[in-house]
């Protein structure tokens, strides 16, 4: 039996807390100017834990902050905290999923905005020490950008090389030691995290989805199950965790509470947001 969580030491890096922050407006936006040295005129919604795909011959992706601001960009925004070698080849599938995904939505090819796919990295993903790795796409012969309003981003929370200002900075501080609170931005996030860290709601909800869905994917890695047992099982918690939030949105947590005991009503709530395999 796994032990409990602890919620005195849960911080920004927890996915579910750092989707919880993230939600509100304004701290989204003040996250997407740190992060990418950037100005963002306002943002127009933030879907965490979103469901995307682009038909039902593709497998469908669940990423953790989807963010759109009032220009027509989209900013994809992920948390990873362990070491993985195929990181490129999962922001390459996300951009993709992304990107296709609001085409379908009957966007033309001029109207889409920019799609930018952020990993914020506790660890260096690449070993050379940037503090950011930015992968526009341009020219192999001559470095001429191909102007198609795409980006991979990894942040680096170990870096030591490259000058993203003061604010990135903080914000790089505080996720290795949130002990460290050294901008009013930093102060805003930790306030949040706090603040949900002692609500007894938030506190429940964390663990039922922990206990339920987290816990039955990793004990499925731990025991050496096959590649696409595996696989399948973390798609499945992915989209317990996007109904989770959905329904804690609409504030149907006691729906949720039964769901979690009621196998046949879980499968029902999937189907009615959209997140069953039958609808992907």
């Amino acid at each position: 039996m796994r032990e409990g969580l602890d919620f005195s030491t849960m911080g920004i890096t927890d996915d579910f807390m750092f989707g919880t922050v993230f939600q509100d407006l304004g701290l989204c936006r003040g996250l997407v100017e740190v992060l990418l040295g950037i100005k963002v005129r306002d943002l127009r919604m933030v879907e965490r834990q979103e469901l995307v795909d682009f038909g039902p011959a593709s497998r469908a992706g669940v990423v953790d902050l989807l963010v759109w601001d009032v220009d027509g960009n989209v900013y994809d925004v992920e948390m990873q905290n362990g070491a993985d070698p195929d990181i490129a080849l999962r922001a390459r599938r996300y951009l993709s999923l992304v990107d296709a995904s609001l085409l379908d939505r009957g966007q033309r090819f001029g109207d889409a905005g920019n799609v930018v796919v952020v990993f914020i990295c506790a660890h260096d993903p690449f070993g050379r020490g940037w503090k950011r790795y930015d992968y526009p796409r341009q020219c192999e012969q001559d470095g001429e950008p191909l102007g198609d309003g795409t980006s991979i981003v990894f942040v680096n929370a170990e870096g030591t090389k490259g000058d993203f200002g003061d604010g990135f900075d903080a914000f790089m501080s505080y996720l290795r030691d949130d002990n460290v609170i050294g901008s009013d931005f930093v102060r805003s996030v930790d306030d949040a995290v706090c603040g949900f860290r002692d609500d007894p709601r938030w506190r429940r909800f964390r663990m039922l989805w922990s206990e339920k869905y987290r816990n039955e994917f990793a004990d499925a890695r731990d025991e050496g199950e096959a590649e696409g047992r595996a696989e399948g099982n973390k798609e499945g918690f992915s989209r317990a965790m996007a109904l989770t939030s959905r329904l804690m949105a609409d504030g149907r947590e006691r729906e949720l509470e039964e769901a979690m005991r009621d196998p046949e009503m879980m499968r029902r709530l999937l189907e009615e947001y959209g997140l069953s395999n039958d609808c992907v």
